[in-house]
């Protein structure tokens, strides 16, 4: 909802915010300073979506809020916000200034990776907890397995999308996800993408911090926004089941508050502003996916302050033009200084596997597999023997995590392509770390920020914290990092 600020104190003043949510789309808002996006072109119909208020009840499938006033959902996207300010009050005008977005609301040890009991004095109420469905306090639990047909007869998304989608239905009825095979890796992997949010997303002085999350799946990154203090999200997806659910984590989860010029965030919930969309970022120009659904979001809120793709940036590199196409998306909406943070397998690591010679070969198909019980990672052919994929793009392998992802087609990133790729568009490399070696560095600032259940999670049978074992393998497939956008 669009509000206006009262005037504070001059003490104690805040910028004022375009807030974008569901609600918002239907007002017409005054034009100005364009973003780089609409640079290019402007367009004077009324959205289609204005005559569809049937479509109103739809949300009511993904949560308890009211409808929206008019719908916004566009012909080949889904489109769903929420307003952490719903009920508070009246409407009141806002002065929509981009520089005005602001709204009341919030290695120790031997082992390399793990870290002794002996760090202390961690805050149960720092860094809130990650989200958990009610259903999953089952007692029993059911581990993922994805069952998508004619897989040879698909391209990768119908492939990625069908697996993403088939997962979040399932994760409703898994039961207690402490009781996943995996619940100590995904909680080091979440641990991970705390650190890295907390070190590289930053706020300017006196302004709101704005933060796209590209491929933000089921929202399992919404608390950490709010960790890091996140005034407005969007959150985009190619699963349209996922964001579905990531749109009812946070309608659930959101902060309702009295709007106040000393309102303070409640850290349980989720006191920023937040849109999310269906749609193909390596394909599609952002725009073409938000303003159908929310317009003007491109003039009022973009550039943003930082950009996120978490475990998703591989799927890009099927072909240069989809690489290409993410940067474009990356690039033109962060602001000058702003970041972009992600997670991917490291080129670094499979090349080790392949120059040691340590996989295996089926000799009945040539496949080429490494890994072990937690995961693995299956090539159709012999990959080049020194590790070096030419070209670098289209290096397609079967990427298998229990209880996660099933055989799903990944492409390997060779970072130095990426790293050239991003400095084409404007984006300077700052952080590059493996997991194992950013944990050891980073948890001894994080320790006491991290929530009570992310600590308990962490510790390992011997008392220290970290991951052991067919764990400790499995997540140092993956590296950080994190670019910085220049000029």
């Amino acid at each position: 909802m669009l509000r206006a600020s009262p005037k504070p104190e001059d003490d104690d003043k805040k910028p004022e915010v375009v807030a974008f949510s569901r609600r918002d789309t239907a007002r017409q808002r005054p034009k100005q300073g364009m973003s780089v996006y609409s640079a290019a072109a402007a367009t004077t119909e009324g959205p289609a979506w204005l005559t569809r208020s049937h479509i109103a009840t739809k949300y009511e499938a993904y949560a308890t809020t009211k409808p929206p006033r008019a719908s916004v959902v566009a012909p080949d996207y889904g489109a769903y916000g929420g307003n952490a300010s719903d009920g508070a009050g009246a409407r009141r005008p806002l002065k929509l200034s981009r520089q005005a977005l602001y709204w009341h609301t919030q290695g120790r040890g031997r082992d390399p990776d793990a870290v002794d009991d002996v760090l202390n004095g961690y805050n149960p109420q720092a860094a809130p907890a990650d989200y958990y469905h009610p259903r999953e306090q089952r007692q029993t639990y059911h581990t993922f397995k994805s069952h998508i047909s004619n897989r040879e007869d698909r391209d990768i998304n119908s492939i990625v999308r069908q697996h993403y989608n088939q997962r979040t239905k399932v994760s409703k009825i898994q039961g207690s996800r402490t009781k996943s095979p995996i619940y100590r890796l995904r909680t080091f992997n979440n641990v991970i993408k705390y650190m890295l949010l907390g070190n590289f997303v930053k706020r300017r002085p006196d302004a709101p911090l704005t933060f796209l999350d590209l491929c933000c799946g089921k929202g399992g990154d919404l608390f950490k926004c709010e960790f890091v203090g996140v005034d407005q999200y969007i959150g985009v997806d190619i699963s349209d089941q996922s964001v579905h659910e990531a749109f009812h984590r946070y309608s659930q989860q959101k902060a309702r508050f009295k709007p106040g010029p000393h309102s303070q965030r409640d850290p349980r919930r989720y006191n920023f502003e937040a849109c999310f969309a269906t749609g193909d970022l390596f394909s599609v120009e952002l725009p073409q996916i938000l303003e159908p659904n929310f317009p003007g979001i491109m003039d009022k809120v973009f550039p943003v302050d930082a950009v996120s793709i978490q475990f998703s940036l591989h799927y890009s590199f099927e072909t240069e033009e989809k690489v290409r196409q993410l940067l474009v998306n990356v690039s033109r909406s962060l602001r000058p200084g702003g970041t972009f943070v992600g997670t991917i397998p490291s080129s670094d690591f499979i090349r080790d596997k392949i120059v040691r010679k340590d996989f295996q070969v089926n000799e009945s198909s040539d496949r080429v597999k490494f890994g072990n019980d937690i995961y693995s990672v299956t090539f159709d052919n012999h990959p080049p023997v020194d590790g070096v994929f030419r070209p670098p793009f289209g290096n397609r392998y079967d990427y298998f995590l229990q209880d996660a992802v099933d055989n799903v087609p990944e492409y390997v990133v060779p970072f130095e392509t990426l790293r050239a790729l991003c400095e084409e568009y404007g984006l300077v490399l700052k952080y590059k770390k493996n997991f194992l070696e950013m944990f050891a560095a980073e948890i001894p600032k994080y320790f006491s920020k991290l929530n009570r259940n992310l600590i308990e999670g962490l510790q390992r049978d011997d008392g220290k914290y970290g991951v052991e074992g067919s764990m400790k393998e499995a997540v140092a497939f993956y590296l950080a990092f994190a670019f910085e956008k220049v000029g």
